[in-house]
């Protein structure tokens, strides 16, 4: 309905209107007050909240009660102008009155008269000055005032001007507020206000400002044309409205600007897109006023008409279907009630197919996700996209390639935030079953959780699992949304309750959730490998070394073992242990740190074995300690054998004062100080076989110094060295005597990588022939099968030669008997050249 009308008169008088009764439609005068104002009625606003009407007449703004209209309580303002005649041609005053509908009911009123502002607050039946202090003097009096929250936009002289008001008190401290705040009590007295002003563009001689907030939208009249700025004044993308001529007055009744022009005639105009909609001329129509939604209202001195979009509805929608102005249809039935869900729905479809057509994409797209289209329908104008199956029905649409591309683009759009909208969804849903889940299928709860796609809410889920006590799903659901923190903790947390559910007993668990997290998460992997470690070394180095993925394989292995070095020392030679036999790890600072650690472990338990047994006891070999230490050796001569990549210099210092003589002849012989080396097996340890096995690891005809070798051995024997040259000070140890029989011995089995004459001019001249007997029945037998050796490659090559040769003269006695055929054949009678001739003959 649009409620009462209520009308002022030019000698003072109210009449008050209300809606016939019957269906038909007019209004039946309801109440006349005769002596409403003693002078013409120039402006009237009403408050509902307080049955107040205010009224502007001869020069005075005085408030009414609704009920009774003569007991009123006014405030004449001295300095006030003159108010116009109610029917010339200027219609605006300098007075507005500000209702706002806050707990408790509070009015402001802003009086302009002339060059000032004033502010007055309608407070227990009465307009109470409040102090209004602004930056800026007027150069002219006002036009026009509107209000919107906490700031006031006027027109003044040829411009309009925007104000910022803000709240301040006594003590100066400004408190900026979103809208004119209510006063509780009587606090009002302490408080004023101030207005900042600033300019926003000229105006022509009729301003007209219009406030559109459900748009966030103002208007200001410039000439014959509404400019349209956002809600701080700056232009908007949207076109502005123009009207035939320049208007009187405009109201906004959303979707339409209805605008009153001279003469008396009426212009309804659409905002967006600015269309002219209806036309008429009134009699001297003269003011426009707004009404409830839907209704205007137009007065003349003996006339009201109301204008009302409700009319025809219907009739105008279709229209506006069918001449495609889906924008403008849908705005008219947004705003009325005629119009089911289901119809306003229709018509936003055919809107977006439009839209498409039209290929205005992005609009199209944000036009479906607001009627919550089935994504289906919107992948079917797209038919390559969809299955085979679903491509019966589906219209495919012939675009240009640049516009294919761009459609394209916005789909892409489109079903990236539908997804999201899908996700809140699933949420919801997966939520939902995990509680359905625990009150009636519990065994089905963790296999929910480890679904890839579960997409329960997160605390939702946390919070129910903690609350059933259900620990190990719990975990699950840490471990599927890679909570890994949370996950860990709670191993940790459980390993350590002895009642514990039997999901977290042992360390398996969380070693093989260590074992799935990489490099990025280095951090929480040497935190919790900490407390596993001090509960089992062997268990905790497994997170480490493990096989079960690559992961622990690709994991910063410097890293890694500068933790364990701080951490757990003795898990340090295992994992390089690991790293260089298992995973072929051949970067030079792990081997030399494997070394150093095996030698400070052996320095160790050398210590406290040499403790143990006499100072004249002979030398021990390695591995014939009891204990580790055997073991601890046996593991260094291996890696000494085995690896290429430590430093030698570096580990023969670190070997220097102790006891390990066959470590040290291994390192030696990796400097290629063969003669230090076997010293210490032939002066020292006196250990043929240990010496021999020497020379087979270092032995290589190809290298200078390793092809020598063996010969080194015979002189080591022949010729023995005093122990300090292998470098030895811990002990005085005495020269041997020549060892001719393992001299001999040598020589007889490794002729042939010995230098024969050089050996033999080594050996005494007093050795005794049956002594050197099987030696040089080595030496002949070397020789011998050196020189059938040679033979056989000498004949091999000539018998090859003699081959290539018979080859090569087959080929040309065949290509002679073919040529000579063909000149036969060739020559029938003739004679034969001599020069062939004699080519045949030869």
């Amino acid at each position: 309905s649009c409620g009462s009308v209520y009308a002022g008169s030019k000698v003072g008088q109210l009449f008050v209107y209300t809606p016939k009764r019957t269906s038909r439609r007019g209004f039946d005068l309801d109440t006349l007050c005769k002596q409403f104002e003693r002078k013409a009625v120039l402006d009237l606003a009403v408050c509902d909240e307080q049955e107040v009407i205010f009224c502007i007449s001869d020069g005075q703004m005085a408030a009414h009660y609704l009920s009774w209209f003569f007991d009123q309580f006014s405030i004449f303002l001295k300095q006030c102008i003159c108010l116009s005649d109610p029917f010339s041609e200027d219609r605006h005053y300098p007075v507005i009155s500000i209702l706002h509908k806050i707990k408790p009911v509070n009015e402001f009123a802003i009086w302009f008269p002339k060059k000032r502002l004033y502010l007055f607050k309608w407070m227990e039946n009465d307009f109470h000055d409040v102090r209004f202090e602004y930056n800026q003097s007027f150069p002219d009096k006002p036009n026009t005032l509107r209000l919107l929250d906490n700031t006031l936009l006027m027109s003044c002289g040829k411009e309009y001007i925007v104000m910022k008001l803000t709240k301040t008190t006594n003590d100066d401290e400004e408190v900026i507020s979103p809208r004119i705040d209510v006063f509780s009590d009587n606090s009002w007295l302490f408080q004023s206000w101030f207005g900042e002003c600033h300019r926003l563009f000229d105006l022509n001689d009729n301003p007209v400002i219009l406030i559109m907030k459900d748009r966030d939208l103002l208007g200001f009249l410039h000439g014959d044309t509404v400019l349209l700025t956002n809600m701080e004044g700056q232009k908007t993308s949207l076109p502005d409205v123009r009207f035939s001529d320049v208007p009187v007055n405009i109201v906004y009744d959303n979707p339409y600007l209805v605008g009153l022009l001279p003469k008396g005639r009426v212009e309804v105009r659409s905002l967006n897109p600015p269309h002219l909609i209806q036309s008429m001329a009134l009699s001297r129509a003269s003011l426009l006023c707004p009404g409830n939604s839907g209704f205007i209202f137009i007065s003349s001195p003996f006339d009201v008409w109301m204008l009302d979009v409700h009319v025809n509805i219907r009739k105008n929608v279709a229209q506006l279907i069918a001449d495609k102005e889906f924008e403008l249809a849908i705005q008219v039935v947004e705003m009325s009630n005629v119009f089911t869900e289901d119809n306003k729905l229709e018509i936003k479809r055919q809107a977006a197919l439009n839209l498409f057509h039209r290929k205005r994409f992005e609009e199209s797209f944000q036009l479906h996700a607001e009627i919550k289209t089935d994504v289906i329908t919107i992948i079917q104008m797209f038919p390559e996209f969809l299955p085979e199956k679903l491509r019966r029905n589906a219209a495919a649409f012939d675009f240009p390639a640049n516009d294919k591309k761009r459609a394209l683009l916005a789909l892409g759009n489109y079903l990236s935030a539908d997804l999201k909208k899908l996700h809140v969804s699933l949420q919801v849903v997966d939520t939902a079953l995990l509680k359905c889940y625990l009150q009636t299928r519990p065994s089905l709860v963790d296999s929910l959780l480890r679904l890839h796609n579960n997409s329960c809410f997160f605390e939702d889920a946390e919070s129910i699992l903690m609350s059933e006590n259900r620990l190990p799903s719990l975990f699950i659901l840490y471990e599927s949304r890679k909570k890994h923190e949370m996950a860990l903790e709670l191993l940790r947390s459980q390993s350590q309750e002895a009642d514990s559910d039997p999901f977290f007993h042992g360390l398996d668990r969380v070693i093989s959730y260590l074992q799935t997290l990489g490099n990025t998460h280095l951090e929480l992997i040497f935190k919790n490998a900490r407390w596993v470690l001090d509960k089992d070394v062997s268990s905790g180095l497994e997170i480490f070394t493990g096989e079960e993925s690559d992961v622990a394989r690709n994991l910063d292995r410097q890293a890694v073992l500068n933790f364990l070095r701080s951490h757990c020392v003795s898990a340090v030679i295992p994992f390089l242990e690991h790293i260089i036999y298992k995973w072929d790890e051949q970067r030079p600072k792990f081997h030399d740190a494997m070394a150093e650690h095996y030698i400070i472990k052996l320095k160790l338990l050398h210590q406290n074995y040499v403790e143990t047994f006499p100072d004249d006891e002979n030398i021990t070999r390695a591995g014939d300690e009891e204990g580790e230490l055997g073991e601890m050796r046996l593991r260094l001569l291996k890696f000494l054998r085995f690896s290429h990549f430590y430093s030698p210099q570096a580990v023969l210092l670190q070997l220097s004062n102790c006891a390990f003589y066959e470590e040290r002849a291994l390192v030696l012989g990796r400097l290629k100080h063969h003669e230090q080396a076997l010293a210490i097996y032939t002066s020292i340890l006196n250990d043929f076989d240990a010496a021999e096995d020497y020379c087979k690891l270092y032995y290589d005809e190809n290298d200078e110094i390793n092809s020598n070798v063996y010969l080194q051995l015979f002189r080591a024997f022949i010729s023995p060295s005093d122990p300090v040259i292998a470098g030895l000070t811990e002990k005085e140890l005495p020269t041997p005597a020549p060892d001719i029989l393992n001299a001999i011995r040598v020589l007889s089995r490794h002729a042939d990588k010995i230098d024969s004459v050089v050996a033999l001019e080594l050996v005494p001249p007093d050795t005794p022939l049956c002594t050197l007997w099987k030696a040089l029945h080595a030496v002949l037998q070397t020789t011998h099968d050196d020189a059938c050796k040679r033979l056989r490659e000498i004949s091999n090559r000539w018998f090859a030669g003699a081959l290539w040769m018979s080859h090569r003269l087959d080929q040309q006695s065949s290509i002679v008997k073919n040529s000579r055929k063909g000149l036969r054949e060739s020559g029938g009678n003739g004679k034969v050249c001599p020069v062939t001739e004699f080519v045949s003959e030869g």
